[in-house]
């Protein structure tokens, strides 16, 4: 054999360490941080002063829809930083206008739309801050989303919407705030005039810091103006992502990497369709590795949607549907809250709900800690909050707040002994995690390590493109998992009580014996269900997957039908084909029961196929004998190895004969030509 060369041992060498710097990368501290240097407290609950009013549900009803007058509101999050850098703005201009404002029956008004996502919906309040004029009932229109956010642009318009006889009064009162806004300084620049001050005066020395104030001021109002990926820097992915609540769909990504090629137009297309919708930008990792260190990239592409410093990875298909989809979800994703009626509606749409019912004693760290599930949820299941006493007698909940799964009318409980539990953000997920998949989920590329591993699945292999069979094998195998479900809860419940009656008994017998060793025993005997594995239930589409299915497990739906496999993924095993040799149909509840409980109750009763090699085969089929396990291993070994040496004991006997007969080389005469350096 040539060895290799010293040029390309440096290349193989180059490429391992590439791969164990992107593969092993340790953990790294949080994004940066902004420097923010505002003097001025920007905070929501600063501004609400005498002349500001704000608005719930019911008051926004009496007052502004079912009133008079003139109504400027400003719809807002409190975790916004534009809404925090406009807010001692806004406050300022309605006291300084307080009794030109009174005198021409004219508002000024707040409403929080992460207590009130429903009001804001309904005005069709799609970013914040958001500022929309009504007079006598109707909105009359939003402010502009190009309009300037200082106090001289919201005075103009404000005196221009007023009476005309109180605007004359006005002119020459109002004090200007140019010199407030000096000694103001914001780590958002709200508007161009605000942009164009900051680059003159902080910018003259970067390019980039100008670029990145440039951008911001035109994508302050309207999410990607332009319909283009924008590229981001270190500085530029802090200054305009992780130091403000605005939305990014960003791609982590190497310029020679081939998937990351791949995946290009589908993301230009997407950046295209979210043109004013929701901003789209490109990390390369190339240029950037400080900033994807601390990202934690595990592979490229990555596909990140960030909302400040909060951060979901997207994991589904790459086409731009896909993306697509997954964007307008992730748009939409916030709480909100809902009545008996609206609930049983989107009980229609949704497979699973959270629902969070809480009263007027609910704390504001509980609703804080609410807020930070709508991006992690985001493609699983939509969380809302409640008081309807209709839902809480209905799913049977009497103390507050609780949070409650309901999976096809199905509720499963949170367990919170204390506030702090409802309020600790890993541990809800945690449980969020458990009961999120539908009861009969579709496999994706998405959630098929989170469907199949640790369990045994009842995989329905469906095709699609006949729907009255395909709808009939569904309504089967969702009827067959929800029986197999109250199946396993009736064992559990049989279970707990026998061990209950268990310990009463030998309670009673130590009672009775005056045996108070026994006695406090059978008091300190605890209830342990016996374990069992769990089972799920999930389907695929077997056109889409047509030669994953094929490889692994050897059906074509298109020849063979609609089939269901029972899938031990652990052990790389499963079976398809009952205890008579039939194969499994989806359209038979009773064969799949049936066949899944012969499966669990004694594996090898129906001989497993397996979806690995025949050489792991043998070695898997070693490690699970139950006697003789290491001295089978290493015979196993050493038998490997005597063949091993057999074989190149003969190669060497003939390589010494070719040598002294005048052959040098055992590389065959048609590689090269038979020509070699």
């Amino acid at each position: 054999m040539r060895s290799l060369s010293l040029n390309s041992l440096l290349l193989f060498v180059g490429l391992l360490l590439s791969i164990s710097a992107v593969s092993a990368a340790p953990p790294s501290p949080p994004p940066a941080e902004g420097h923010s240097d505002s003097v001025v407290d920007t905070t929501e609950s600063s501004q609400s002063k005498e002349a500001t009013i704000d608005l719930d549900a019911t008051s926004f009803a009496s007052q502004v829809t079912n009133g008079k007058g003139i109504w400027w509101v400003k719809h807002f999050s409190p975790y916004c930083i534009h809404c925090k850098a406009v807010a001692p703005i806004w406050s300022k201009l309605s006291n300084d206008l307080a009794a030109e404002a009174a005198a021409a029956d004219f508002h000024f008004a707040n409403v929080d739309c992460i207590a009130n996502g429903d009001l804001c919906d309904a005005h069709d309040v799609t970013g914040y801050p958001t500022f929309i004029l009504y007079q006598d009932g109707k909105m009359v229109e939003k402010y502009p989303s190009t309009g300037a956010r200082t106090y001289d642009g919201l005075k103009d318009y404000t005196l221009k919407h007023m009476k005309k006889d109180t605007v004359g009064s006005t002119e020459g009162t109002t004090e200007s705030v140019a010199a407030t806004t000096d000694s103001q300084t914001t780590e958002k620049v709200e508007g161009s005039e605000s942009a164009m001050a900051l680059a003159e005066g902080e910018s003259a020395t970067s390019k980039e810091n100008a670029n990145v104030e440039k951008l911001e001021a035109s994508t302050t109002s309207i999410p990607n103006p332009n319909g283009i990926s924008v590229p981001l820097t270190f500085s530029s992915f802090t200054k305009l992502v992780t130091s403000t609540r605005e939305s990014y769909f960003i791609k982590f990504y190497v310029p020679w990497c081939g998937h990351c090629k791949a995946l290009e137009p589908a993301w230009l297309e997407l950046a295209h369709q979210m043109q004013g919708k929701l901003n789209i930008a490109e990390v390369n990792c190339d240029e950037e590795s400080r900033l994807c260190k601390d990202a934690r990239l595990r592979g490229y592409p990555s596909l990140m949607y960030f909302v400040g410093t909060e951060r979901v990875e997207y994991d589904g298909l790459r086409g731009v549907g896909d993306l697509v989809a997954f964007a307008n979800k992730a748009l939409s994703a916030r709480v909100r809250s809902v009545d008996a009626t609206e609930f049983e509606e989107f009980e229609k749409k949704e497979e699973v709900i959270f629902l969070y019912f809480y009263d007027e004693n609910t704390a504001k760290e509980d609703f804080d800690a609410l807020d930070r599930f709508a991006l992690p949820l985001i493609g699983h299941a939509p969380l809302f909050t409640t008081t309807s006493s209709i839902l809480a007698s209905r799913f049977r909940v009497t103390t507050f707040p609780r949070l409650v799964a309901i999976s096809d009318g199905r509720p499963s409980y949170y367990t919170a002994l204390s506030p702090k539990d409802m309020r600790d953000h890993l541990k809800v997920l945690a449980w969020m995690k458990t009961v999120w998949l539908p009861i009969l989920p579709e496999l994706s590329a998405a959630n098929s390590h989170e469907i199949m591993q640790g369990r045994t699945v009842v995989l329905g292999i469906l095709d699609k493109s006949k729907e009255e069979e395909f709808e009939l094998s569904k309504k089967e195998m969702k009827a067959a998992a929800l029986e197999w479900i109250d199946r396993r809860v009736g064992e559990e419940k049989a279970e707990r009580q026998n061990q209950r009656e268990l310990k009463e008994m030998k309670i009673e017998e130590a009672n009775d014996k005056g045996d108070e060793k026994a006695l406090k025993e059978a008091q300190n005997m605890h209830i342990v269900l016996s374990p069992r594995k769990e089972v799920g239930f999930a389907w695929v589409d077997g056109l889409f997957w047509e030669r994953w299915l094929q490889k692994t497990y050897g059906i074509d739906v298109r020849a063979s039908g609609q089939r269901v496999i029972i899938n031990d993924e652990d052990n790389k095993a499963y079976w398809d084909q009952t205890i008579d040799g039939q194969p499994i149909v989806p359209t038979s509840r009773q064969v799949i029961l049936d066949t899944l409980r012969t499966v669990i109750d004694n594996r090898n009763k129906i001989k497993p196929k397996s979806t690995t090699s025949k050489f792991v085969n043998l070695v898997n089929a070693i490690k699970q004998a139950d006697a003789g396990y290491a001295f089978a291993l290493v015979s196993f070994g050493i038998g490997i190895t005597l063949v091993i040496a057999w074989y190149w004991k003969g190669r060497i006997r003939r390589f010494s004969r070719n040598v002294s007969n005048g052959s040098h080389s055992i590389i065959p005469s048609s590689v090269g030509g038979g020509k070699f350096d």
